[in-house]
């Protein structure tokens, strides 16, 4: 069946382009193009996480939400508020480009500027939208691999809608999150407070002798505030603020004393990331000069704070900030769509390491083009950018793809594109750095089909999903022989998924999928770290009324790591075993507007490490209760 865009939809939508998706528009996406879209026409790789779904099954955090993306490897070293790091479609950490509302989120006061997604609880979150594939051409540096954007929650219908979320278990764990969201004439707002605490486990593994037993706990507290104004009827406003304050403990990696460059990993009560807090403020004004035509403009700042503390005294400390402006002009109709947009931003840092100190900043432009047309049963896609940045002028980057209809039933895409990382100011001004690196550069082809099809009584009683994609990376940035930074490794990456769903009752879905990821270092031909080369998913959801639920399995395959021996001493580059996870939840809405759900994790009680060093949790369980008056 072929979708079109509603008319009815344009003026939400041209509001929306890019500030969010909110409720009246939610079978939109938006990250593919910039543009309002149904995902089942785009030529690319789109998953879209219902948060709501996501916490009926005790999903907490983003890191456990985004791992339910298949394709996306979430690699944590720990449970809540120790550091994730996202590989997509098999590429690095820092390839993987994360919005908050279209907002760039990766820390500039990171060595690599990624996205630690371990910090964030999903209290006021709508949903989450997963593009995998290079996505530069809309969106610049870093998203060689994919991008994810994270869509708040927005203002509903009525003038005042509640919401209470509290839930807790297994490591003396409390969490909860309150907020009130609603209309009032032409305001529009949704604010919401969110607090989690969490002693947590030990995370070094039992297997290690260095192990003591101390648990390493995390707190986190976030407010969130979205407010959207209708000053006229063709004249918006809307203001996001998000602040996140976050601590851990944490287990370190030390030097044994007679051996000055043996390390090894140990507890230590003593050593926590003492403030990780994120700020994240934008402002912006829509004009809305037809149904077809509109007019966004921003500007906002981000600032990234974080101390590691040893016994109380700093041993490190992070700031990160950037200020970034932007003016977008979308045109939308009925068969054919098109945003043009330019961006400025500055970045800034102050790092102090202890040994070193880096105190930097750097300016960035750029100006895009995006383009999307409806011929009948095909839709075309094309975006192009260009980048300036100090250090190495300008990258030029493009994007183009095409879905096409075969039946109503089946459906093929293609999509080719080139991405960019630029160095980042770490990388150029650490005492071992080089100010000259040029910039990361990738390219990237897939081909995928999707079909459904009539079983069991039901319309969508058989969905299938394949995808393969293949992807060359160059001047990747890496330490050379005289250990400093330098454009010195290449990459070359296979992956393939493949999924199928089975609805053999209108109340019951199972669920299979299985990526393949062939990620390689194209000097060597060794594998590229903590790629697993195989991940299984499978789960069978239920829901009959009032009652839902889930069981679900998880196997991720072994991989390439640093390793550390059972004596806790660094043993080189090695292979980490495979792991499996089982989990179960299920969910009572027994009144309007009120749910309780249970959920348990690791049912199996399996030891194993999704980091090496680092240990998974052990068995756990999760109860909650979520009430929303009034929605």
């Amino acid at each position: 069946m072929r979708y079109l865009y509603k008319p009815a939809l344009f003026a939400a939508a041209s509001f929306l382009a890019l500030p969010a998706c909110a409720e009246e528009a939610d079978d939109l996406v938006i990250t593919a193009t910039r543009l309002p879209s149904h995902a089942e026409t785009l030529p690319a790789d789109v998953k879209v996480i219902d948060i709501e779904q996501a916490q009926s099954r005790g999903i907490d955090t983003i890191a456990e939400a985004l791992a339910e993306a298949p394709g996306l490897n979430v690699s944590q070293s720990g449970g809540a508020g120790q550091q994730a790091s996202l590989f997509s479609g098999g590429a690095n950490s820092n390839h993987t480009l994360v919005l908050f509302d279209g907002m760039r989120l990766n820390d500039p006061s990171t060595p690599g500027s990624s996205f630690d997604a371990g910090q964030d609880t999903l209290g006021a979150l709508l949903r989450i939208e997963v593009v995998q594939g290079p996505m530069s051409a809309v969106y610049g540096s870093d998203a060689i691999g994919g991008v994810v954007n994270i869509l708040p929650r927005h203002g509903g219908a009525d003038p005042l809608n509640g919401q209470l979320d509290v839930w807790g278990g297994s490591f003396n764990t409390l969490a909860a999150a309150a907020g009130i969201n609603g209309t009032l004439g032409s305001l529009r707002y949704a604010i919401t407070g969110e607090g989690y605490a969490s002693d947590g486990y030990d995370l070094v593994p039992e297997r290690m002798a260095t192990r003591t037993g101390d648990a390493d706990g995390a707190e986190s507290s976030t407010f969130t505030g979205v407010f959207d104004l209708d000053v006229t009827d063709g004249f918006a406003l809307d203001l996001l603020v998000r602040h996140r304050a976050a601590r851990a403990d944490f287990d370190a990696f030390e030097y044994e004393s007679a051996f000055p460059f043996r390390e090894f990993r140990t507890d230590d009560r003593d050593i926590e990331i003492s403030q990780n807090d994120l700020t994240v403020a934008r402002l912006g004004a829509t004009w809305r000069f037809s149904d077809a035509l509109s007019l966004r403009g921003t500007g906002g700042t981000l600032a990234q704070e974080r101390e590691e503390r040893n016994g109380g005294v700093i041993t490190s400390a992070y700031e990160g900030e950037r200020g970034f402006a932007d003016l977008t002009l979308d045109w939308v109709t009925e068969n054919a769509a098109l945003a043009i947009g330019i961006e400025t931003q500055t970045e800034k840092v102050n790092i102090d390491q202890g040994f070193t100190t880096v105190i930097a900043e750097q300016d960035h432009g750029g100006v895009f083009v995006t383009a999307q047309g409806d011929l009948n049963n095909l839709t075309l896609t094309a975006a192009a950018r260009v980048d300036d940045f100090d250090g190495f002028g300008a990258e030029t980057t493009w994007r183009t793809g095409a879905s096409l209809d075969v039946t109503d039933q089946v459906r093929l895409y293609a999509s080719y594109g080139t991405s960019f990382r630029a160095p980042t100011l770490y990388e150029r001004f650490i005492y071992f750095g080089d100010p000259n690196l040029n910039p990361e550069r990738g390219a990237a082809w897939e081909v995928g089909g999707d079909a459904r099809f009539v079983a069991f009584g039901e319309g969508d009683g058989i969905v299938l999903g394949l995808i393969y994609r293949n992807a060359e990376i160059e001047e990747l940035i890496d330490f050379n022989s005289f250990f400093s930074y330098a454009n010195i490794d290449q990459a070359n990456i296979d992956s393939a998924e493949a999924r199928v769903a089975f609805r053999p009752a209108s109340w019951l879905t199972a669920r299979l999928s299985y990526v393949y990821t062939d990620a390689q270092d194209a000097s060597t031909g060794t594998r590229l770290l903590r790629r697993p080369q195989d991940v299984w998913n499978a789960s069978l959801d239920f829901e009959e009324g009032a009652i839902s639920g889930q069981v679900g399995w998880r196997r991720v395959g072994e991989r390439s790591d640093q390793i550390y021996g059972d004596n806790g001493f660094y043993a080189g580059v090695g292979i980490t075993p495979a792991y499996n996870v089982f989990r179960a939840s299920a969910a009572w809405n027994f009144a309007t507007g009120a749910q309780i759900y249970l959920a348990a994790d690791n049912l199996t009680d399996e030891a194993y490490e999704p980091v090496d060093g680092f240990a998974g949790a052990p068995r756990n369980v999760t109860i909650g209760i979520r009430l929303r008056p009034g929605n």
